[in-house]
């Protein structure tokens, strides 16, 4: 089989801890795209926080962003294939996150807001300040999600997080008992909500359909539970080592962590 492309999630995958891509995967995704391999970037994160990996890699594919919520073309500076929330949707979610003291993250069409800062964000921001100015991403204190609500073009995605993990999952089941909504875990602390339906998988068929490719000529690393629906819809799934053993089961093979050079020798393996 050949191969025609390969979709990478990025945080535990494409990422190492430090938010960097591997110099040596940089280099084997530069080699394997100069030979016509298309490679897209498929992740929970809103696209401004995609760019500066899309920037670095210098890529012409669309980005799959929130997971699979949108994509959005780069260099026509626009999403399609989106599915965002209603506004009544986003209000019900946000009375739950309320009710159940859950900290969150809105994603609108234009950028990424918070009320209350917290240590997962702290991190963040001590990465996006390492970037170059026009590389940073936009992401916005607000005095009230309501009005973040009211005021957006479209709500992609709440991102939720809680240390109090019975707390979060209580959440998670109000949500799924909602029958609107999907939850995707990205982290042991961390929910993704999106509409139902919006899944990597279901972008990723999107991103196929748009390039003419089927799936069956796609590769795609994942590490965790918001990436199976890629991970066995692709020709071959491949997961990282870090990831765990549900998702690994769920995978065609499994190679090293994300700390490793091992995707930039399965690229090798498999494409030169």
């Amino acid at each position: 089989m050949k191969y025609k492309a390969v979709a990478f999630d990025m945080d535990g995958t494409l990422l190492a801890s430090n938010r960097l891509i591997l110099p040596e995967t940089v280099a084997m995704i530069e080699k394997i795209s100069a030979q016509g391999v298309k490679v897209i970037l498929v992740s929970g994160r809103h696209h401004s926080v995609i760019y500066p990996y899309y920037y670095q890699l210098k890529l012409s594919t669309p980005a799959i962003c929130c997971n699979g919520s949108y994509l959005y073309d780069f260099e026509k500076q626009q999403s399609f294939a989106g599915k965002p929330m209603t506004k009544e949707q986003a209000k019900t979610l946000l009375n739950l996150v309320n009710q159940y003291g859950i900290h969150t993250l809105i994603y609108t069409d234009q950028m990424m807001t918070y009320e209350v800062l917290d240590d997962h964000l702290e991190g963040f921001f001590k990465w996006v300040n390492s970037l170059p100015s026009f590389l940073q991403p936009e992401i916005k204190k607000v005095d009230s999600f309501d009005r973040v609500i009211d005021e957006a073009g479209a709500v992609y995605k709440f991102a939720t997080s809680s240390h109090d993990l019975p707390a979060l999952r209580q959440f998670s089941d109000a949500v799924e008992a909602l029958n609107q909504f999907s939850c995707e875990w990205s982290w042991s602390n961390r929910a993704d909500v999106a509409v139902k339906g919006n899944t990597k998988g279901n972008g990723l068929m999107h991103w196929a359909k748009h390039e003419n490719i089927d799936l069956s000529e796609i590769v795609a690393f994942g590490d965790s539970y918001n990436d199976i629906s890629m991970l066995t819809l692709a020709g071959l799934g491949i997961a990282m080592g870090n990831a765990d053993d549900e998702v690994k089961a769920k995978a065609d093979h499994v190679i090293g962590d994300n700390n490793s050079t091992s995707i930039a020798s399965e690229l090798e393996k498999l494409f030169l």
